[in-house]
């Protein structure tokens, strides 16, 4: 022992503190932090391909909104395009007339038929989807006009007569109508039925047949027979016959959604009463025939033809 210092290096000096012992693999606090500051290589790579991700959308959307192919921008052109407003005919003689520009208003859901020309169905010519919309102002998905079938079909004036043959035509306008289509409806079949409720389909054809031949009638049956031939009135209920089928034009309050918002379902359809007519004691006393109906005509089948000049409010 010399000068009060041990020589012994296994014994502590009295008052002397050793540093901790960090270990061969151990790493300095300090520079832990900066390596934790530092992301991983693969986290490199993925923030650039995120980036690079977002500048493909970026550039999508831009071609697209200038080329008008967003979704948003092609609903708001096809709106444009079928919601151009129409000037209806007047009827100042109070009777309707062949060529004048019409609206139909269906009794049962208060709406208006209308064209849907971005709805297509499956048929050896175009054809596109029918249905009644709420909307009340004239426009070119909605008016119609009331085509002539035959020019000799025994009536010498142009107006509108009950039980003679016409076509309910809708000009062309837009970019999927691109001539005249004409109401238009067939037999149901495994292929062609109304969507929702399976009855007569109903749809706009773009070529005029023997499918697209209607007939006004009077609503009520009692007096239907009697009153062929007469004219018809504008603003009045009446009943659409199909001739080939001989059902009737009809709408209910079925939803039917697209892209104009939730609409109704147009189908063919003979809608009347269940309650009983007495059609055998009629027959028994000569007063009627067999081939006279005699059951009321449902709502869902009763239409009015609205011009400029009458509404059928």
């Amino acid at each position: 022992l010399k000068c009060g210092i041990s020589t012994d290096s296994t014994r502590p000096v009295p008052g002397f503190q050793s540093p901790p012992s960090l270990g061969c693999n151990a790493v300095h606090p300090a520079a832990a932090d900066w390596r934790s500051e530092v992301p991983p290589p693969h986290q490199d790579r993925e923030l650039e391909e995120d980036q690079e991700l977002e500048e493909i959308r970026l550039k999508d959307y831009l071609a697209k909104k200038e080329s008008g192919q967003l979704f948003v921008t092609a609903k708001q052109r096809q709106l444009e395009e079928a919601l151009v407003p129409e000037r209806l005919s007047e009827t100042p003689d109070g009777v309707l007339r062949f060529g004048q520009t019409v609206m139909l208003l269906s009794q049962q859901s208060k709406g208006y038929l209308s064209i849907n020309p971005y709805d297509q169905v499956a048929k050896d010519y175009p054809a596109f989807m029918l249905t009644t919309s709420l909307n009340d102002q004239p426009a070119v998905r909605n008016s119609f006009i009331i085509e002539r079938c035959d020019e000799n079909d025994g009536f010498d004036d142009d107006v509108v007569h009950y039980a003679q043959l016409f076509r309910v035509v809708m000009a062309p306008f837009g970019s999927k109508l691109q001539g005249p289509t004409y109401l238009h409806s067939e037999m149901v079949t495994a292929l062609a039925a109304a969507k929702f409720s399976r009855h007569q389909e109903v749809t706009a054809l773009a070529a005029p047949s023997g499918e697209t031949k209607w007939q006004f009638l009077y609503p009520d049956v009692r007096l239907r027979l009697e009153m062929e031939g007469e004219p018809v009135p504008a603003g009045s209920p009446l009943a659409v016959r199909h001739v080939q089928t001989g059902s009737f034009l009809a709408s209910d309050e079925i939803p039917y959604a697209n892209i104009f918002g939730s609409e109704m379902e147009v189908h063919c359809f003979a809608y009347q009463s269940l309650n009983k007519t007495q059609n055998l004691v009629g027959e028994k006393k000569g007063d009627i025939t067999g081939d006279v109906p005699l059951r009321r005509q449902g709502l869902p089948n009763i239409w009015t033809v609205r011009t400029a000049t009458h509404d059928g409010e």
